[in-house]
């Protein structure tokens, strides 16, 4: 599921976030948007993303490859290399 801004919460807690409520029911990992992207970044970052979950990386490690991506082709000055978030549960990043 993509979908921007999952990673948002209302709530002073921090836990009332769609991404968030899926760690609490048990999903292993889960990345979020703390806020809107482009098409154009979700491309970059979903690329590099599934392509290190296909190399078998652990899912932290895929993650911090993909906002590398992100800063690499637009720049730093842009925040969306810094939006994608992970919540994980698994101890390693290994989810498979």
């Amino acid at each position: 599921m993509a979908s921007c801004e999952s990673a948002q919460s209302n709530d002073p807690q921090g836990f009332s976030g769609i991404a968030q409520q899926l760690v609490q029911r048990g999903a292993p990992s889960v990345v979020a948007m703390q806020y809107k992207v482009y098409i154009k970044t979700a491309k970059v970052f979903l690329e590099e993303f599934y392509t290190c979950v296909a190399a078998h990386k652990p899912i932290d490690w895929a993650v911090q490859s993909a906002r590398n991506a992100i800063s690499l082709e637009f720049g730093l000055d842009n925040r969306e290399f810094a939006t994608p978030v992970l919540y994980m549960r698994a101890k390693d990043g290994n989810v498979f």
